[in-house]
């Protein structure tokens, strides 16, 4: 399967585990995008989005447990060594390119 087949398959699964996400998931996902290769922890991603810790944590337990085809949109990659666990996204289940236009345009649809 070629990279351009992966994207295609990639897709429609993907577009309709967007459209169930929450704004605050979407916005986090954006943060995410951002930087795709790094890891970050819940107070980096709390300053980047503007989302309470205290919702962020629900935020981003729902996302570690979305699948797009058998894959985790977010991994957990242990404790932070101060008060929360850190996150990276998963590049596997989603094609980065596609998924920043998609995610930019649900956050413009909730203005």
């Amino acid at each position: 399967m070629d990279n351009v087949d992966k994207i295609e398959s990639m897709d429609k699964p993907f577009d309709t585990l967007l459209s169930r996400m929450s704004k605050n998931q979407l916005v986090v996902l954006r943060s995410m995008l951002s930087k795709p290769e790094n890891i970050i922890t819940s107070r980096e991603i709390a300053k980047r989005t503007g989302i309470v810790e205290k919702q962020l944590g629900g935020v981003l337990s729902a996302m570690s447990r979305k699948r797009v085809q058998g894959e985790t949109i977010i991994e957990v990659m242990g404790r932070d060594g101060v008060s929360g666990l850190r996150y990276k996204l998963n590049t596997k289940s989603i094609s980065v390119v596609l998924a920043i236009n998609k995610v930019k345009a649900l956050i413009n649809s909730y203005r």
